[in-house]
């Protein structure tokens, strides 16, 4: 009887390994299994032009123009991020300001969270080109002599096309992510706050924010290491010289043979070798954060 018992606490203790058994297998079959196939097809010999050495896909990418890609394709991701996050906890904080007035803001701002970024960025396309809504409006209204005279938005030469479209559908996630939390720490600790004599921003500034940080880093890591490998906007708003390298890769899969996949998937792996080294780097900031005493500002 007592081993029976000894089996059971043994199992109850570990119930809650075996509730998150399916997402585990999950990521084991299709993330892992992946990854590791990715690795295999990357370092592929190709017999079709003799070659043999199986890193010629990576030492095809060494190449200024492909560390350009690089600098590009990560800097965009690393803005994107940033002004996302940024954005999202003034907007979280914003509507956890006004949540009993008004209500409607955060269906307003949840919405394009529903829209795909495909359709995202023909939108954004309809409305930001030179041709577009927009320069039609400025044009009735007089504030431009023709069309010519708009600013380019789509298809220029700084990506602000891009970095538009992602902020549109990067704001409200960061804004879902945070808000239930934001709105929590408020009402929990703005009134004690208040007792003690505190303002608003520094309620925001010692308290919400500390507490929420490694949820806040985290989601800008996950828009990060998105924005990093999506394809749809850049290959809609982003110049074909840009040199976003999930549009390069996506051209060397589809339109180069079967000799050049390889190298696109040489392409993706060093993305995800950024991304991965990205999120170490944050998990190491935020330790160091932590033992000086999570001070923000």
């Amino acid at each position: 009887m007592w081993q029976n018992t000894k089996k059971f606490a043994r199992l109850n203790r570990y119930k809650g390994l075996l509730a998150i058994l399916p997402a585990l297998l999950f990521m084991l079959i299709f993330f892992i299994g992946g990854l590791f196939r990715s690795i295999f097809l990357s370092l592929q010999s190709q017999p079709l032009i003799g070659e043999q050495n199986r890193f010629w896909a990576y030492n095809e990418l060494l190449h200024p123009t492909f560390y350009h890609s690089i600098g590009v394709t990560v800097g965009l991701a690393a803005v994107t991020a940033i002004i996302s996050g940024i954005l999202g906890l003034f907007v979280a904080l914003f509507l956890a300001e006004c949540r009993r007035k008004w209500k409607w803001l955060q269906i307003l701002f949840y919405l394009p969270i529903g829209i795909p970024h495909l359709l995202s960025a023909y939108l954004l396309m309809q409305v930001l080109m030179q041709s577009g809504w927009l320069a039609r409006i400025a044009f009735h209204m007089g504030l431009i002599d023709s069309f010519e005279t708009f600013p380019v938005l789509i298809h220029d030469d700084w990506g602000i096309g891009v970095l538009l479209a992602y902020l549109w559908k990067e704001v409200p996630f960061m804004v879902l992510l945070i808000y239930p939390f934001v709105v929590k720490l408020i009402e929990d600790w703005q009134e004690t706050a208040q007792v003690l004599g505190g303002t608003f921003s520094q309620t925001v500034r010692w308290v919400v924010v500390p507490i929420l940080m490694p949820m806040w880093v985290g989601g800008m890591w996950v828009v990060f290491a998105f924005t990093l490998g999506a394809y749809e906007i850049p290959a809609l708003l982003a110049r074909t010289t840009f040199g976003m390298i999930p549009v390069l890769s996506f051209q060397e899969y589809s339109q180069f043979g079967l000799e050049r996949q390889p190298i696109a998937i040489a392409m993706n792996m060093v993305l995800a070798v950024i991304s991965f080294v990205a999120g170490c780097l944050l998990m190491y900031l935020q330790l160091r954060w932590y033992k000086k005493g999570r001070r923000v500002w």
